[in-house]
């Protein structure tokens, strides 16, 4: 008998060709949930992972600043000199949530929360409300391009759990690209934090810098820095631009910790990493074709995870047509496989979350990557970008914590 799905993905896990999402592991939840405890947050429960540790190793402050380089994974880390600021200040190797992409992952960090309670579980997101799936960053639907706003759903609808920078006890600001500045995504993370915008990656150091001379009390920083990211996508994790925007961003955090006040802390890690996945041909399902056919909605989820909401006179055949259609390197799960492999966090998944989730998920296994064709949707097809995130490799669940007193 051929091993099922559930089989093979625990295969990889063991072989270490896939990294399984585990409370007992240090990870990005791990470090948000410390970060909040060491800028005051009192109503954030102790937590069962390794949270006091890492709070231990970053140590109290009177000024912590918490830099996300996105797309920032070891494998990139790893392509900087030994000397470099960042490899020099490395302190402790962490894993991203799963999905391994930005809009889960920096939904974790803002929250402390895994992406099963968060419930914001993909780029793109599905909604009963809409319904289908709308990408949750740029709060829009993802077919029609249509504000979120216009079809019923208000920020607490899309974003369940608060930020936790509300309940800090120090004074919270946020320094992102300007163009970010006033998203819904923005307030919502950043919660009461003020939030000032930058140009280039030296204006962001430099609006740091300013705001941390000027401070009368204990303060917090976030400072957002999605150049690496930008770079990785367009151009792969070896290029040129990538290893320039990684330059520059290593530089800039150097002349922050070299220029900062006496009592800052400052930390530095990701959201994700990122995989070069760029196949001539992405597994592709049409609206119209035998797949396509038996789906409700347009998928949700991102390039390498898929979420599929099928017809419900489709339900008992689609995973058969699916294995006929997908090639191997592709898992197809239950949502109660994966409750009980706790891809998403520990425990019982919420039913809002399960609601968002479909019927069935995929998952690559490979550097393959899922695309979708529909007559009416707008923007571009993710599968043309030349590197990607959200899955489980290596690649993209390994981020570094780097701490510079």
């Amino acid at each position: 008998m051929p091993p099922n799905d559930v089989d093979r993905l625990l295969a990889n896990f063991e072989t270490g060709t896939l990294l399984r999402p585990s409370v007992d592991i240090p990870n990005s939840v791990d470090l948000s949930r410390a970060v909040a405890h060491l800028s005051g947050d009192g109503t954030i429960p102790v937590g069962i992972g390794s949270e006091a540790m890492i709070g231990k190793l970053i140590g109290a402050s009177e000024h912590i600043v918490f830099v996300v380089v996105d797309g920032l994974g070891m494998t990139l880390l790893e392509t900087l000199p030994e000397n470099s600021f960042l490899r020099r200040n490395f302190a402790l190797e962490l894993r991203s949530v799963f999905p391994s992409t930005t809009s889960a992952a920096l939904t974790s960090l803002a929250t402390g929360a895994w992406p099963s309670e968060h419930a914001v579980i993909g780029w793109w997101t599905h909604f009963t409300e809409i319904p289908g799936p709308a990408t949750v960053l740029p709060f829009i639907n993802r077919v029609t391009g249509a504000p979120l706003s216009e079809q019923g759903l208000s920020t607490e609808a899309v974003f369940p759990l608060p930020s936790r920078i509300s309940s800090f006890d120090r004074s919270a600001i946020g320094i992102l690209p300007v163009h970010l500045t006033h998203s819904v995504y923005s307030g919502y993370s950043l919660g009461k934090a003020i939030r000032r915008g930058y140009g280039s990656i030296a204006e962001g150091i430099d609006a740091t810098l300013t705001r941390l001379s000027d401070a009368s009390g204990p303060t917090y920083t976030y400072l957002y820095l999605p150049q690496v990211d930008s770079a990785a996508h367009t151009s792969g994790v070896g290029s040129e631009s990538t290893r320039a925007a990684l330059a520059d961003v290593d530089s800039g955090l150097e002349r922050l910790a070299r220029d900062k006040p006496d009592a800052t802390k400052l930390i530095i890690s990701a959201d994700h990493g990122h995989l070069d996945a760029f196949p001539p041909d992405p597994m592709l399902i049409r609206e119209d074709d035998e797949l396509g056919l038996m789906l409700r909605h347009t998928p949700s989820g991102d390039a390498r995870v898929n979420y599929y909401h099928v017809r419900e006179d489709a339900v008992d055949r689609f995973a058969d047509a699916y294995a006929d259609r997908i090639p191997d390197d592709v898992v197809l799960l239950t949502q109660d496989e994966i409750e009980s492999l706790e891809l998403l966090g520990p425990g019982i998944i919420p039913t809002r979350t399960r609601d968002r989730m479909g019927d069935y998920i995929a998952i690559c296994m490979s550097t393959a990557v899922f695309a979708w064709s529909a007559a009416n949707s707008i923007g571009p097809d993710m599968s043309r970008l030349v590197s990607h995130h959200s899955g489980l490799s290596p690649d993209e669940v390994r981020i570094p914590l780097i701490i510079a007193d």
